[in-house]
């Protein structure tokens, strides 16, 4: 380690106070800032730069940056090179310490997983929209700010989505595909969190919490070659493990197909199993899904149960994105504002510190969304003989890249599982007894960005 880091760098505007850490390549130290008046941290590289040092120091700086304007990722005020050539970026000062220590002390709750996760989700999806992987995500890299909100840090080794090099990562959060020399993509990174998210449950990453590795090298073979071991806490609902088990699927296509998703599915969980919802913070985005439920033919009033089983498609279409729309409104205007539904004192804005139960939502959720992504048009399925159902639509604004998420409409006794489509058409197993089958399609743009809306058909068994 160089002598260098001894004697933390004299910068001009700013006064030391004391060393917070240091790690391989930059250390961090705690400066006040003389004008604005505040405590800062500061991280100085280890050495001078060389032009190759100074492009990667640059990149990090640029790349919080785009970014620290989230609510979730830490904030940078400035970066700069010290007079004897160390590289320095200002950041916000996280005083409240990391995940990996608040979990090292005790666990989570599963709903403080949650909100927690929810709150990430929102951060990486933003991330992943301006086109960055952070590459690095872990216990140790999710920090508490002055505020006490949750925040994403340490983008040294993120990328460019469409920069296929590869980089560096931390071995017991790395997926699969990263160990086996591919480099990573926004799929890593949904890997990577819920990993994190794991952990804050266990207090420790999956692989290291149910083998017990003794090695690296036995810890990268567990990664590779054995299932996601289970949390075994009675107090986590076996769903809320299968969306984390969904996001650390072993082949990156089996896994959400974007950090969005991911949020959706621990919001619905959430709301399932506590009774309310965290808020997702993306620009362009709902805090809330809109709210979908199909009735089922037990919930129609007598004597219109078959004059629904024989209803044309394209009738029932319509019937159920009007209902779909009711129920949004209904949502937006009713159920979102009491999502939190104890007394006003329990409630907090966006902004505000997390509760002790982990939890902070909005009172009041705003519904717009800027997303100029339109739905599929002429949604229609028809039934097999072999008791599949196909389905086919269209794409009114083609865009190059462009996929199609599409998902069982949700019924009772049905959770729904998102997957992705290349082209306009897919099969599915049909739904027993129901007489109808019912799907609903979105249009994913390749930089994320998807339909405000679903397009919902059912197919009707003749």
């Amino acid at each position: 380690m160089s002598a260098s880091i001894m004697t933390p760098p004299k910068i001009p505007g700013y006064t030391f106070v004391q060393t917070l850490g240091s790690g391989s390549t930059a250390s961090v130290y705690l400066y006040q800032q003389h004008t604005p008046n505040r405590v800062v941290a500061v991280k100085v590289s280890h050495e001078a730069l060389d032009p190759r040092a100074a492009a990667r120091f640059t990149q990090e700086a640029n790349t919080m940056a785009q970014l620290s304007s989230h609510p979730y990722i830490m904030q940078i005020y400035g970066a700069g090179v010290t007079s004897n050539g160390l590289g320095y970026i200002v950041l916000e000062y996280a005083p409240n310490g990391t995940y990996k220590e608040i979990t090292q002390r005790t666990s989570l709750t599963c709903d403080q997983m949650l909100d927690l996760g929810i709150k990430l989700s929102g951060a990486l999806f933003t991330a992943h929209r301006a086109g960055i992987i952070h590459h690095d995500i872990k216990t140790s890299n999710v920090l508490v700010n002055a505020q006490g909100l949750p925040v994403l840090a340490d983008f040294g080794i993120s990328t460019n989505i469409y920069d296929r090099t590869f980089t560096g990562f931390s071995l017991p959060w790395a997926p699969p595909e990263v160990l086996g020399g591919h480099p990573g993509t926004e799929a890593a990174d949904i890997y990577s969190l819920a990993a994190t998210l794991y952990a804050t449950l266990t207090g420790r990453s999956p692989f290291e919490h149910g083998y017990r590795p003794r090695t690296p090298g036995q810890l990268k073979d567990l990664i590779l070659t054995k299932p996601v071991p289970p949390i075994n806490r009675p107090d986590v609902p076996a769903d809320v493990e299968r969306v984390l088990r969904k996001a650390m699927s072993k082949d990156p296509d089996d896994r959400y197909y974007s950090a969005l998703q991911f949020a959706r599915e621990m919001q619905r969980v959430q709301q399932e199993h506590y009774g309310h919802m965290t808020a997702v913070v993306a620009e362009g985005q709902p805090p809330y899904p809109t709210q979908r439920r199909m009735a089922t033919n037990a919930d129609a009033p007598a004597g219109t149960t078959e004059r629904r089983r024989w209803l044309r498609p394209a009738a029932i279409t319509t019937g159920v994105m009007a209902a779909a729309a009711a129920i949004a409104l209904t949502f937006v205007f009713v159920v979102a504002p009491r999502l939190d539904s104890g007394s006003a004192s329990d409630r907090t804005s966006i902004g505000d510190a997390t509760t002790d139960e982990g939890s902070a939502t909005t009172t009041t959720p705003d519904e717009t969304d800027t997303s100029a992504v339109p739905s599929p048009t002429n949604l229609y399925g028809d039934y097999n003989d072999d008791g599949t159902v196909t389905f086919t639509w269209e794409n009114p604004d083609p865009h190059e890249g462009d996929t199609y998420a599409w998902q069982p409409a949700e019924t009772s006794g049905q959770t729904p599982t998102a997957s992705i489509a290349k082209d306009t058409k897919v099969t599915l197993k049909a739904v027993q007894g129901a007489g109808q089958t019912c799907i609903e399609v979105s249009i994913v743009r390749a930089d994320r960005q998807m339909s405000a809306q679903p397009a919902t058909a059912c197919a009707v068994e003749h």
